[in-house]
């Protein structure tokens, strides 16, 4: 399957999906957090039926979530997303600009699709989406 590459419009329109997505795996991430701190031990004791039990029932859990986690995540790859930071909600989509590959950038919360940034910077070397708006309308781009 190939990367898929997105103009700022057909980013800006899944960005909804992408939002409701992306709080469903910080959702699932804190859960597998808290049920991983849970110091769960396979002891061989034939007494402890409910703690076996127990056990399996967080072990199912955790890989039940889990799974969910890595489904969600391969969706968002497939619609041209990277999850660059989960925790702050940090999403860049692969798009092009000026003949080069580009991320558009995109955090939660926002309504739009507001910076992009060359492939091997960072959150903090965004620059605004003003530039290639601006090309665009020139007919530059």
């Amino acid at each position: 399957m190939k990367l898929k590459y997105l103009s700022l419009k057909e980013a800006e329109n899944i960005l909804p999906n992408i939002e409701c997505d992306i709080k469903k795996l910080i959702n699932i991430n804190h859960a597998l957090s808290l049920l991983n701190s849970i110091d769960i031990k396979y002891e061989n004791d034939y007494k402890n039926y409910e703690t076996r039990l127990q056990n399996i029932r967080l072990n199912k859990k955790f890989h039940y979530l889990s799974n969910n986690f890595f489904r969600i995540l391969e969706n968002l790859i497939k619609k041209g997303c990277f999850v660059k930071n989960l925790d702050e909600g940090i999403v860049d989509f692969y798009s092009f600009f000026d003949g080069r590959e580009i991320f558009l950038c995109w955090r939660i919360g926002e309504k739009t699709i507001n910076y992009w940034h060359e492939l091997e910077e960072t959150y903090n070397g965004r620059k605004p989406i003003s530039i290639i708006k601006r090309k665009k309308r020139n007919n530059i781009l």
